[in-house]
């Protein structure tokens, strides 16, 4: 019997190429998934959190500072290879005449530190430091040059000391140049120098030394959970997060919801792999009618019903370990590629060179393609040994013109329904109140479910879908001039519908699978760029860093400065912003502080996103929750500031307060203008940003008749870099996630060419009895071209209608409860599966129509 597979299979192998293909892409989606999950993971998490490099713990301070004490009994936890401490510290640097702004940084234990050396060293004692090549290009600097730093300590200012903050200063030596930090985690340069120099810096201040940041590397054999644990217990009254979990929340924090990628992108594999199992199903199918007689002779000849299930089984089992050897390989030089892709994109973040080759991704490509394979032929196998001798005799029988049982009928009817509830109460048990992170994972298990169900009814339904959709476009086609090919073509297909709809089930899986997931991807888009746009409503705010010590605030922008910033090219608008300084009572005392003053309306041609300014009126204050708490007022609240009352209205997270501008003379008339907000234009938002500091240090150190004036170079923060840069990394992915999926379409259009055209082939006869009755054969090559395009189209308008839908549903439920939803519809995808499906469609009937249309008509009746 096994040579009789062997031969079988040689004979049929034209016929198992298409699943064994349908088997390798399958099985190499799995392999490119298992070897790309870990490198998407890593590359996402590592955009967003290069400031911790290779923490294993990290600790944010919250309320309360970390001594440098308790630093000590971390260090001292047996799980803790490295432990440092963190301050925040900001720094203005002076060369030559020329300022620019820094966060400053120590040299971190191995491990531990985020910066990466260009060229130089790293200081190792107080007077050297090391500095952004940017930093340096723009100060003009090089190694052994000297800067001046002054040095901004964020420490708590102790009650009874004057709230000016204290600073430091010292002449550094330029010993290093690092590579400039991704504009992700926040500013644009970063200097780095010893701990013994912030140390002094700290002691110049008289301020105690104290920490906002713990980062710890686990010593070899502690795992990372186990020495969050233990620091917690250190640290009882601090949030203790492992590497993974900060950059979980790191991502919550920029996109408003956590990435679960290993997840979903493993269940885009198991899609893939159910789309090819349908694609083998249906081969296997079509080759054991085709071999009816050849089965029902071996069973006459003596063959048991077993060696027949084992036969059919064995070809099973030796194509899914060939497609899956293949497919393998395959997908790990599809990884490969993806990588070298992407590294030549020129990121801002690091992608690996090559891919790590585990055992799993070798041993579960080749074996789930193996399981598939057989599971996948189990039912053909079974049919198989229901084949008796006696059908060796008998005629070839006419197709089964059943359709869909009643039962049947309303069983889809139910399960569809049934889901399609599930579906649409998915987004608002998501939105509700039971916990941002239940609700999400509740809602999310509730659509995923949904999901299954209704789409279970609709595959039970497919047999009464697919020939209704079929007969429709017929119509359509015989309206337009189909003639004769398009009427036929028409009763061929739904004369069979349980054929029929077994042809079109893949393709419409695949092209649901796609749908689902273009949809989603510009639904996330145009979702997440909304909310970046509210997040970063500005792209550019020139600050001014210049202190007026007869008024005892900051002075206002220059006129020369504003217009530099303004003629800076893809600089396409700006707003002048003042800063008023304002008095008001609190339960504890009179309260100063700043409020800025904005003209909405001019505002709203700067800003991306002006719904954040939609509560400023003229008798309005709109303030942040975090300036509303700070400063102990309520929403509602009367405020007087100077000769104004205003109404405070808290709306939006945030340190910040608006008032209108119109009000400058009532609230305080000598109000300087400190901001200047900008919006960009063009696609190089980071080259724009980087081009107007280095104005603003040209022109500054241009200025000699005033020495003082070199070192008021306004400071410039870039929020069009952070969001250009993770919407580039957001990109990255969908493109990655939308090419995989890509993937099951093309398995679904080779099960519709392949299914398709061992139908043709299996209705030889019927093609030839035409011939007879006068068809000719161009009108034969038509009528097969109508009926592929036929089925095609049918399953790429059932899938792209699902696809649509669950894609909407699925965005609402991740992206909805952030209050940024934005369905959108992905017209250029949806065209170029209808184009490809329609093609494949067309394509699989050329070569069996070739056939059909060369044999003689009477050679294809003759009896076999």
């Amino acid at each position: 019997m096994l040579r009789l597979t062997l031969t079988q299979m040689r004979r049929s192998s034209g016929r198992l190429f298409a699943a064994g293909l349908a088997i390798m892409l399958g099985t190499a989606f799995i392999a490119a998934t298992l070897l790309g999950t870990a490198v998407i993971r890593d590359t996402t998490y590592g955009a967003v959190t290069a400031d911790i490099a290779d923490a294993d713990v990290v600790v944010p301070a919250g309320g309360d500072l970390i001594t440098p004490e308790q630093l000590d009994e971390v260090r001292a936890l047996s799980g803790v290879a490295v432990a440092d401490g963190r301050l925040t510290v900001f720094g203005s640097l002076v060369a030559e005449g020329r300022q620019d702004w820094s966060a400053v940084e120590t040299v971190g234990s191995p491990g531990l530190s985020a910066a990466t050396l260009v060229e130089g060293e790293l200081p190792t004692a107080p007077g050297q430091t090391a500095v952004s090549a940017s930093s340096a290009e723009r100060l003009e600097i090089g190694l052994g040059d000297t800067l001046r730093l002054t040095a901004d300590v964020y420490l708590p200012v102790p009650a009874g000391v004057e709230e000016t903050r204290p600073v430091a200063e010292d002449e550094l030596t330029v010993v290093g140049l690092l590579q400039n930090p991704s504009p992700l985690v926040g500013g644009s340069s970063t200097v780095l120098v010893t701990e013994a120099q912030r140390d002094a810096w700290v002691e110049e201040t008289g301020l105690p030394l104290a920490f906002d940041e713990l980062v710890v590397r686990a010593a070899d054999g502690a795992t990372a959970e186990s020495v969050a644990a233990d620091v917690a217990d250190v640290l009882p009254e601090a949030t203790v997060y492992t590497g993974e979990a900060f950059a979980q929340q790191r991502l919550q924090e920029l996109t408003g919801q956590a990435y679960i990628l290993s997840a979903v992108i493993l269940a885009f594999g198991a899609l893939a792999m159910f789309v090819a199992a349908i694609v083998i199903t249906n081969t296997f199918q079509v080759l054991v009618a085709q071999r009816t007689h050849t089965l029902a002779l071996l069973r006459a000849v003596g063959a048991t019903k077993r060696q027949v299930r084992r036969s059919v089984l064995t070809e099973a089992l030796i194509l899914g370990v060939v497609a899956g050897v293949s497919g393998l390989l395959l997908g790990t030089a599809l990884a490969q590629g993806a990588l070298w892709v992407l590294g030549a994109q020129d990121l801002p973040f690091a992608i690996p060179e090559t891919v790590t080759v585990t055992a799993a991704a070798v041993l579960v490509p080749v074996v789930t393609g193996a399981l598939v394979t057989v599971l996948a032929a189990l039912s053909p196998a079974r049919a198989a040994t229901v084949v008796s001798p006696l059908a060796a005799l008998r005629p070839p029988q006419p197709p089964d013109p059943r359709g869909a049982s009643r039962k049947r009928v309303v069983a889809s009817i139910l399960l569809i329904v049934a889901g399609g509830l599930m579906v649409a109460t998915a987004p608002l048990v998501a939105a509700s109140d039971t916990g941002e992170e239940t609700a999400l994972l509740g809602g999310l298990a509730l659509g995923i479910l949904g999901g299954f169900v209704s789409f279970a009814g609709v595959m039970l339904g497919m047999v009464f879908v697919v020939p209704s959709v079929v007969r429709a476009l017929g119509a359509v086609a015989r309206r337009l001039g189909g003639g004769t090919p398009a009427r036929i073509a028409t009763a061929n297909a739904i004369r069979n519908p349980r054929r029929t709809a077994a042809t079109t089930t893949a393709l419409v899986i695949g092209v649901t699978l796609v749908a689902l997931m273009s949809t989603g991807a510009v639904s996330a888009r145009a979702s997440l760029d909304a909310m970046l746009r509210s997040e970063f409503p500005v792209d550019l705010v020139v600050r001014s860093s210049a202190w007026d010590s007869d008024t005892g605030r900051t002075s206002t922008l220059t006129p020369a400065q504003v217009d530099t910033v303004e003629r800076t090219e893809n600089v396409a608008a700006t707003l002048e912003v003042s800063e008023a300084v304002v008095s008001f009572p609190t339960p504890d005392g009179e309260m100063e502080t700043s409020v800025s003053l904005i003209d909405r309306e001019a505002a709203e041609n700067v800003m991306l996103d002006a719904s954040q300014l939609e509560g400023l009126d003229s008798d309005t204050l709109l303030v942040g929750t975090g300036w509303a708490r700070s400063r102990g007022v309520t929403d509602g609240q009367t405020l007087t500031l100077g000769e104004a009352e205003l109404t405070v209205s808290v709306d939006g997270s945030g340190d910040w307060a608006y008032a209108p501008a119109e009000l400058r003379e009532a609230i305080d008339p000598e109000a300087p203008v400190t901001e200047l907000w900008a919006r960009l234009s063009g696609s190089e938002h980071t080259a724009t940003i980087t081009a107007v500091s280095d104005r603003l240090t040209e022109a500054q150190s241009s200025i000699t008749d005033d020495p003082d004036a070199m070192y008021n170079t306004p400071y410039v923060d870039g929020p069009a870099a952070q969001r250009e840069v993770f919407e580039q990394v957001i990109n990255t992915l969908l493109a990655i996630v939308v090419g995989l999926l890509a993937v099951a379409v093309v398995i679904a259009l080779i099960g519709v060419a392949n299914t398709l055209s061992l139908s043709v082939i299996e209705r030889r006869r019927e093609s030839a009895l035409l011939r007879a009755m006068g068809l000719t054969r161009g009108q034969l090559r038509g009528m097969l071209a109508v009926e592929g395009l036929f089925l095609a189209l049918a399953g790429v308008l059932i899938g792209a209608v699902l696809g649509l839908l669950y894609g909407w549903a699925g965005t609402a439920v991740m992206l909805g409860p952030s209050g940024e939803l934005q369905l959108a519809v992905p017209w250029g995808y949806l065209a170029a599966i209808v184009v490809v499906a329609l093609i494949a469609g067309l394509g699989a009937s050329v070569l069996p129509a070739r056939s059909a249309v060369r044999t003689p008509p009477v050679a294809a009746l003759a009896a076999e």
